[in-house]
């Protein structure tokens, strides 16, 4: 069980790094001309802010794949609720304000800062192969549960 929870964490924090890569590269391919003074600081401002939204991410990311690790725990491997959870549960809880921020600052100023969409677009991502990565666990789980039945 030990080597099967490993590589799920393995897997994950693989994907974790190659979304970040991704996000940093397409922070370095954004439009950057600036034409006066002021445009320049807004440019400067802005590649601040990715740059903190691409770290923050990484760091949620990193934190999320060492929930994974409580599926070690017999009691929570064994609950699906709990298990998913594991795998989904905190990128789920970030995409959620995320995207409240997002709808609040919409409301409130009929506009989404790139760096937010941006941030949206890659949680969703990542969201969506936690629960993969979690569909194929449970798989295995159950596979592994039906060759101990046949052993006994």
């Amino acid at each position: 069980m030990r080597k099967i929870i490993f590589r799920f964490w393995l897997v994950n924090i693989l994907l974790s790094v190659l979304l970040f890569i991704v996000y940093r590269l397409i922070i370095a391919h954004t439009d950057t001309e600036a034409t006066g003074f002021l445009e320049t600081i807004i440019v400067i401002l802005d590649i601040v802010v990715n740059l903190g939204f691409s770290a923050v991410y990484l760091a949620a990311m990193v934190l999320c794949s060492l929930v994974l690790f409580l599926n070690h725990i017999e009691k929570v491997r064994n609950n699906k609720v709990l298990s998913l959870l594991t795998f989904s549960g905190i990128p789920a809880i970030c995409l959620l304000l995320v995207t409240v921020y997002i709808l609040v600052g919409m409301y409130e100023y009929n506009m989404i800062l790139d760096p937010l969409k941006m941030l949206l677009i890659f949680s969703i991502i990542y969201v969506s192969c936690t629960i993969l990565e979690f569909v194929v666990f449970r798989k295995i789980l159950e596979k592994q549960s039906v060759r101990l039945k046949v052993q006994k």
